[in-house]
């Protein structure tokens, strides 16, 4: 800048660069981990109710599944092992022979995958809520807990 000029316009800031990571970061916890697929895998359908990530997520265990219209394919073509939708069944097939559905079947095959309770419970921590507060024990009736 020549002295005495003004610049004309500031300079051009990155915040552009933000959004595809942030998008990721994102993307990452609405798929199945893991360690929910390896129980979905592993469930009996008729006997277990499927728990989703959400409460409305009704995860399929079997190919035979309701219309959806709000669902790729109208909710048809799913893959278990992965947690994913298809369009067709071609689409579907295609993803089978994938490097990523391969690796995923064989990591499945294994032993069971770690998860953030198994962890905590390893190093001794665990969910305690301490008693509860404002109740008698259930074997005492109310009005006796008061007379002693």
């Amino acid at each position: 800048v020549k002295m005495g000029s003004a610049q004309r316009h500031k300079a051009k800031k990155g915040h552009n660069m933000k959004a595809p990571k942030k998008r990721a970061a994102l993307a990452r916890f609405l798929n199945r981990h893991i360690d929910q697929v390896w129980k979905d895998v592993r469930a009996d359908p008729e006997k277990e109710e499927a728990n989703g990530i959400r409460a409305d997520a009704a995860l399929p265990r079997t190919s035979k599944q309701p219309v959806d219209e709000d669902l790729p394919g109208m909710g048809q073509y799913y893959c278990i092992e992965t947690g994913r939708w298809f369009i067709n069944k071609q689409a579907l097939e295609q993803h089978k022979k994938s490097r990523f559905y391969k690796m995923r079947v064989k990591e499945l095959k294994g032993a069971k995958p770690h998860c953030q309770r198994d962890a905590e419970a390893a190093v001794g921590l665990g969910v305690d809520n301490g008693p509860k507060l404002g109740r008698a024990p259930a074997s005492q009736p109310q009005n006796m807990a008061l007379e002693q």
